[in-house]
């Protein structure tokens, strides 16, 4: 580098030299090879028209007559002015400021070092530039022909340019990036800009774009909201509204927000009331709304328009179009083609079309306009809608007139309504009040916080807010409104497939058992009134708010098999605290459980509990033989004559797997009774299963060990058989096959053990 900067030293003397245009072409060792985007040659390209050539070329002699020059650096410089000779602009053979290097120079290395040694200008300094040529007078039409920029980026630039200084200086020492400085942009209000970011610099860290867009834009209606696009900018605007607009969002109905509210209210009202007056002639009466939600509905009844029919022309239409889609429908998958699938759309859609042309014909009687009424509102997507067909409760007749499109039975169309009378809508009430959603959600906020400081010191509080929450969720059905931010809900008693199986009712003793509820305090779920409801329940005994309490978590407990590793630890020492006798209350029958495993499994059963004498004098049998003979062994009541009552109370302590609680973890377990364990008649501690089983796993044992500690519900010892040999699955499967050790592959070998 420095042998070629002092040969360019040496031969300075003639420092620029000014060479025809028509004379330069584009050097081979110019390292930009890139071509620049259409934007950026635009720019350059107005530039030098508006402002000449502020930079010179630097260009060797290309040949040795020195009639031609190549260009070494300023390329971009070179391809502008010749465009701009295309164009006529200037002469094909303007002179051209150029700095000629001489031979010897590595022409490629001052290529790059032009193009790389130089420091960009900071956004922020350019827009600030660009502010001040407004400021100037000159127009942003103007800005943007004499920078090949289109007027819309000149004008995100000077709206940049015009933000706070603080912001800018910000921007400049990295505080925050580009994208956070167009959201301030957002505004052109300095003040408020400012405001934010003494807000929002307080916290510690860099705000987010959304942040402060949010923080700027609250209290103001979006572009996008149904009540801006219903009056319109242009109406908003002629009544003296001023609209905020984002000049960097990419929708124009995104970008912008209306600064009154109050005023845009107004607009939409005063063409809300034009059309309720136009349809008072029509209608009982009519009320202009700029929203209506359920509540504001559903304290009136409703009557409905009667249905057109379809005249003869349409009902011949419709049969030819059933016909063919009932023979495009036979057509073989293998047969179809484009061309019948675009038949079969064009089909459904004049079908659409015929059903809307029937339905738009629909018309409300007379009686139903003598006593019905009209809401006028805003829809969703900033139209116009009708809510039409409005009882009030004073104009219901005793007996509504007879008909309801049929007319034969006399029975009144009129629906009654979903409700008594609601309160007004949170629009409504905010609006009474005089608060906005951005201060009302600050105060609610507040509030809020204070509520559960106090209520975090209060259990009897706290308990009776979350018992009523949750038993009006779990014990009743339909929708109720709920103060806490907890989702309970009573989970299913049944696999969906089994919803409408009247045989699971039998199989499942535990459907009848949550369904008596006769236990249980409800009268205060019967008030209509929240609030009453709410203090019956508050002035309940401490004794019947815990059956309550009980009740409810029990119906939430979600379906669990003590084998499957998603089962939750926490319910299964529950399980086993509890100590069900599921034994007593299940007993497994050919349907429910034996003819659903496979036969192999189920002679390994019966030689573990039954004996290996019974199980191989019925090995021989068909499997939904001995599914029944299963049954019959493990079913109560007397003992069968093929057993001995040993075998028999093996039998009846059997329970399907995944039913006993596998282990209670390291709670201790408080015993059901004072004294001594009824499995555990000693009082040591050891249920004597290392007695019965040495050879068991310590871990295993010691699992049996707590189950077993708990006794069953009348009090007999728990009976737990051990198998300490073959592997043996325990999880019910479909099937007939043999051999059942694949199928058992994935159940835990101490699973595997108990049954």
């Amino acid at each position: 580098m420095e042998n070629t900067m002092n040969a360019v030293s040496e031969t300075t003397a003639p420092a620029v030299c000014q060479i025809p245009l028509d004379r330069l072409s584009l050097a081979p060792e110019n390292v930009r090879t890139t071509a620049p985007d259409a934007q950026a040659s635009a720019e350059i390209k107005a530039s030098i028209a508006a402002h000449g050539l502020l930079e010179n070329l630097v260009v060797r002699e290309d040949g040795n007559d020195g009639a031609s020059y190549a260009v070494i650096a300023g390329g971009r410089r070179l391809q502008a002015l010749q465009a701009l000779a295309e164009d006529g602009t200037v002469e094909a053979d303007t002179p051209v400021p150029c700095q000629v290097l001489p031979a010897g120079v590595d022409f490629a290395e001052i290529s790059l070092a032009e193009n790389v040694v130089r420091i960009a200008m900071h956004p922020a300094d350019q827009v600030t530039a660009f502010t001040k040529l407004a400021e100037a007078g000159q127009t942003v039409a103007t800005i943007a022909a004499r920078f090949g920029a289109t007027e819309r980026t000149v004008e995100q630039r000077l709206r940049l340019g015009g933000v706070a200084p603080a912001l800018l200086d910000a921007y400049r020492a990295g505080d925050i990036d580009l994208e956070t400085l167009t959201a301030f942009a957002v505004t052109t209000d300095r003040e408020r800009q400012t405001a934010v970011w003494e807000q929002v610099s307080a916290q510690g860290h860099a705000p987010s774009p959304w942040q402060v867009k949010r923080l700027l834009t609250e209290e103001r209606v979006p572009g996008t909201a149904a009540l801006a696009r219903f009056v319109g900018a242009e109406a908003y605007e002629a009544a003296g509204g001023v609209v905020m607009r984002d000049l960097f969002a990419d929708d124009d109905a995104r970008g912008t927000w209306f600064e009154d509210p109050a005023l845009l209210e107004t607009l939409a009202m005063d063409r809300l009331q034009a059309t309720a007056d136009e349809l008072a002639a029509r209608w009982k009466w009519t009320a202009a709304m700029t929203e209506v939600s359920w509540d504001d509905t559903s304290r009136y009844a409703r009557v409905y328009p009667v249905q057109a029919e379809p005249t003869d022309d349409e009902l011949a239409e419709i049969a030819r179009m059933e016909a063919r889609q009932s023979e495009l429908a036979d057509v073989a998958d293998e047969d179809w083609t484009d061309k019948l699938e675009a038949e079969a759309v064009a089909l459904d859609r004049r079908m659409d079309e015929l059903n809307d042309a029937v339905e738009a014909r629909a018309q409300f009687s007379d009686e139903d306009l003598a006593i019905a009424g009209c809401i006028v509102t805003v829809a969703r997507d900033g139209g116009l809608e009708l809510v039409e067909g409005l009882v009030k409760p004073e104009d219901v007749p005793e007996t509504g007139p007879a008909g309801d499109g049929d007319g034969a039975d006399g029975v009144s169309r009129i629906r009654e309504p979903a409700v008594a009378a609601r309160p007004d809508s949170e629009a409504e009430v905010r609006k009474k009040v005089g608060v906005g959603i951005g201060l009302a959600d600050d105060l609610r906020s507040i509030r809020t916080a204070l509520v559960k400081a106090h209520l975090a010191g209060s259990f009897a509080a706290a308990f009776d807010l979350a018992l009523f929450q949750m038993a009006r969720s779990v014990l009743r059905f339909g929708f109720v409104g709920t103060a806490l931010d907890v989702i309970v809900r009573e989970s299913a008693d049944r696999p969906h497939t089994r919803l409408n199986d009247a045989e699971f009712a039998d199989w499942s003793p535990g459907e009848a058992m949550l369904e008596d509820r006769s236990g249980l305090a409800l009268d205060w779920m019967e008030i209509e009134d929240d609030g009453e409801s709410f203090a019956a329940l508050r002035a309940l005994p401490d004794k019947e708010k815990r059956a309550l309490f009980a009740a409810c978590v029990a119906r939430t407990v979600r379906p669990q098999l003590a084998f499957e590793p998603q089962a939750r630890p926490e319910l299964e020492a529950t399980v086993a605290r509890l100590g069900i006798d599921f034994a007593a209350h299940v007993r497994p029958t050919a349907g429910m459980f034996w003819s659903r495993i496979p036969k192999g499994r189920m002679l390994e059963i019966a030689r573990q509990t039954l004996g290996v004498e019974w199980a191989d004098a019925r090995s021989k049998l068909k499997k939904p033989e001995l599914a029944e003979a299963m049954e019959a062994a493990f079913a109560a009541g007397d003992t069968p004559v093929s057993l001995s009552k040993k075998s028999h109370a093996a039998a009846l302590a059997w329970t399907p797997p995944g039913f006993e609680a596998f282990d209670a973890g390291s709670v201790t377990v408080p015993p059901v009774e004072d004294g001594a364990d009824a499995s555990d008649p000693d009082g040591d501690g050891e249920t004597g299963i290392r007695d019965v089983a040495p050879d068991l796993p310590e871990e295993l044992a010691a699992t049996l060990d707590v189950v077993n500690s708990v006794p069953t519900a009348d009090g007999s010892p728990r009976v737990i058989v051990a198998h300490v040999g073959p592997a043996s699955g325990s999880a019910p499967a479909d099937g007939d096959g043999e051999d059942a050790a694949s199928e058992e592959a994935d159940v835990p070998e101490f699973l595997r053990q108990v049954h």
